[in-house]
């Protein structure tokens, strides 16, 4: 059962299997699987994506393979999935970037995801200005200062974290144009591009894929920025470190056996991973076998 957060806590859709947030004293018995409107992470099933979104496949199995557990999937706005991890529900959100070590919100799974690097999202009339003035790559820090282009993102929208400190030594969060949609969040930054009202985002570069693909046409673009980048971000799952009776660590033990053995080794997870990143990657396979399949499990959560 999918149910669509509001902000009377009412659930408005329901489609896949069924629970709720529960407290456990011995084992854990169900799992809420948090998820934001936030296409291509997450996104139905059609012709144009038979695969779902980048985070779906990864969900569906986890849930085919621990049928022991009770499983909901809630639909609700990016800042509210921080705010349940905090406050210590019962819940795990699968499209979160990977730690080496667990943060008092999150308790994280092996890596799942390979992602290229953030690139700027920018339309094709916007690179050609941006590339003559601030090179090829772009110097990233130049633009963030310049007030000739116009900086928008996501209110909620998180970075890896060096670029979070790029973007706070800049303060150029105190001169971004916020969209605060809770639908469709990454879309709505990049049409507001399309139409002028703001001129470049930073995001990963398959959100324009997704985008012309949606519009059926090839206005938005990607560029490199010279920023210090490592080659790829890790995805994981992470479930809420502060909830009771150390859900954290008890879920991530048991998604972590499955993702291991069930899921990662999988063709079908990797043909929904390849749909959408092979484009952002010239040797994406070896990529996801050398630091997805090859690397030795995460340490286990103490």
């Amino acid at each position: 059962m999918i149910k669509r957060w509001n902000k009377n806590n009412t659930a408005l859709l329901l489609l896949w299997t069924s629970g709720a947030f529960a407290n456990t004293t011995d084992n854990i018995s169900e799992i809420t699987w948090l998820q934001s409107d936030t296409p291509p992470f997450h996104l139905n099933k059609s012709e144009l994506t038979p695969y779902g979104g980048l985070c779906d496949n990864l969900v569906e199995q986890l849930i085919e393979h621990l049928p022991s557990l009770k499983h909901t999937r809630v639909v609700m706005p990016q800042k509210r999935i921080g705010k349940n991890l905090d406050e210590g529900e019962n819940a795990c959100f699968p499209c979160m970037i990977y730690r080496k070590e667990d943060t008092a919100r999150a308790t994280y799974s092996v890596p799942t995801a390979v992602y290229p690097p953030f690139s700027i999202i920018t339309t094709a009339n916007n690179a050609t200005k941006i590339n003559n003035k601030h090179g090829q790559p772009v110097q990233l820090v130049n633009l963030l200062i310049d007030p000739e282009f116009v900086f928008g993102q996501s209110a909620a929208r998180k970075f890896t974290p060096k670029l979070n400190e790029i973007a706070k030594n800049t303060q150029i969060y105190n001169s971004a144009s916020l969209s605060w949609s809770s639908e469709n969040e990454s879309k709505t930054v990049i049409s507001r591009i399309n139409h002028g009202y703001i001129d470049y985002t930073i995001d990963y570069p398959f959100m324009a894929d997704y985008f012309n693909r949606e519009n059926e046409h090839n206005t938005i673009v990607s560029l490199n920025f010279e920023a210090n980048q490592a080659p790829f971000v890790m995805g994981a799952i992470g479930c809420s470190s502060s909830a009771p009776n150390e859900f954290g660590r008890k879920a991530i033990e048991k998604i972590n056996k499955v993702l291991t053995q069930k899921v990662l080794p999988s063709k079908a997870y990797q043909r929904s991973q390849l749909f959408w990143l092979e484009n952002s990657f010239t040797n994406f396979n070896q990529i996801y076998q050398q630091n997805i399949l090859a690397k030795p499990p995460a340490k286990t959560p103490q």
